[in-house]
């Protein structure tokens, strides 16, 4: 993609993207602690710290984005939980979501009035779908050669008995991964809608970050001047 849709790698965005990935350790550390757990499938947990990886993807652009997640795996191999399988999902979830999230801004820009609503919906449509479809990948490894089919329907019998729902051997997998598919998609709904709040408060797209507008207000202006600028 052209530079401007890709987002400036230099001294100022690394800077920011390990500020932000950080800020991802911290506050995913708060969502595990608030006990933020997908009801039916409790083993997955609503992650507040991407709204910190979603903000550097909006700030500083994808490639940066992708750094921050980077940087948060590499934290979370050394204080995150699950280790190693916990963190090596987590960067399945970031980098589809990046992608797709990406994918989405190329798609809203192609309009001819490009907004932030047709950029969040569209990012949020594609990134959603994208991060759904891989993380399926995964996670049925996860269930058949890590945690087992067999231990996995003990565990999640009662939580879905609750909703009319009996796993067994021939059903299992397809519900699982169907509702993990649903989270999936409800996790990135979640942390969209926060950082909306914080990408439409005006002052937040007067910012200068290294003498720079925040990406998405150049992406939005198809400003090609600065985009050159923006090409690592």
């Amino acid at each position: 993609m052209e530079g401007r849709y890709r987002g400036r790698l230099d001294t100022t965005s690394i800077a920011g993207s390990a500020i932000f990935s950080s800020l991802a350790i911290v506050l995913g550390a708060a969502s595990q602690a608030a006990g933020l757990n997908f009801p039916l499938i409790p083993y997955l947990q609503f992650d507040l710290g991407e709204v910190a990886i979603l903000l550097a993807f909006f700030i500083f652009g994808p490639v940066p984005a992708l750094v921050s997640s980077a940087v948060e795996f590499g934290g979370l191999m050394v204080f995150g939980q699950q280790v190693p399988v916990g963190p090596v999902l987590k960067l399945f979830a970031l980098v589809s979501t990046v992608i797709g999230l990406w994918v989405g801004a190329w798609f809203a820009t192609r309009k001819s009035e490009a907004s932030l609503s047709g950029l969040l919906g569209w990012t949020s449509v594609i990134g959603g779908a994208l991060r759904a479809a891989v993380m399926t990948i995964p996670n049925y490894y996860v269930i058949v050669y890590i945690s087992g089919t067999a231990a996995t329907i003990g565990f999640l019998k009662s939580s879905f008995g609750l909703i009319g729902i009996t796993l067994t051997d021939a059903n299992a997998m397809a519900v699982v991964l169907g509702f993990t598919a649903i989270f999936n998609l409800l996790q990135l709904l979640l942390v969209i809608g926060v950082s909306s709040l914080v990408l439409r408060v005006p002052s937040v797209s007067r910012i200068r970050v290294g003498g720079r507008s925040p990406w998405f207000t150049t992406v939005l202006r198809g400003d090609d001047t600065q985009a050159a600028r923006l090409a690592p």
